[in-house]
């Protein structure tokens, strides 16, 4: 099995980017049209974008677009096209609140497509649980009113039972 290069490398981000699909992404979420701004970036560029954020050392929104325009090999993969025209914090956080779960899984699905049909059936497979859209098991950790008469002693009130 090949290794890939380093997480935030020039050499990963272009190993990765052939991958992608533009043209489905921006027929999965298409421009906004109406009154207002002219839109400047597709949606495959703000998907991209919103990609560097979970392949660099770039971890919010806001260091992501400070360092975009020192690095070229991130802009490349963005497919933007030059350093002054970059997509701000805002953009991205408007952009990620139209990416709903189901379109997601719509992208997630088309990714995994060519990689699901290299596969031999015959071939043993692993399968990993996504504890995603498992409900929370929290019901342990709810608090619970103790029991306690005014003039107990501290040493008897470990003995005392939840109501």
């Amino acid at each position: 099995m090949k290794v890939l290069p380093r997480t935030g490398t020039a050499a990963l981000l272009s190993h990765l980017s052939p991958y992608l699909d533009d043209h489905f992404i921006n027929q999965l979420l298409p421009r906004l049209s109406g009154p207002g701004r002219r839109r400047k970036f597709s949606s495959a560029q703000l998907f991209r974008v919103l990609l560097l954020s979970l392949l660099t050392p770039a971890r919010s929104f806001n260091l992501l677009v400070q360092l975009l325009p020192e690095n070229r090999a991130w802009r490349q993969f963005a497919r933007l096209p030059n350093q002054r025209e970059i997509p701000d914090a805002k953009m991205l956080h408007l952009f990620r609140d139209r990416l709903d779960l189901q379109r997601l899984r719509q992208v997630n699905a088309h990714l995994l497509r060519p990689l699901l049909k290299q596969l031999e059936p015959s071939r043993r497979a692993l399968a990993i649980m996504d504890a995603t859209d498992l409900p929370a098991a929290a019901n342990s950790f709810k608090k619970t009113k103790w029991v306690c008469l005014p003039n107990t002693p501290r040493w008897e009130r470990a003995r005392l039972r939840p109501v």
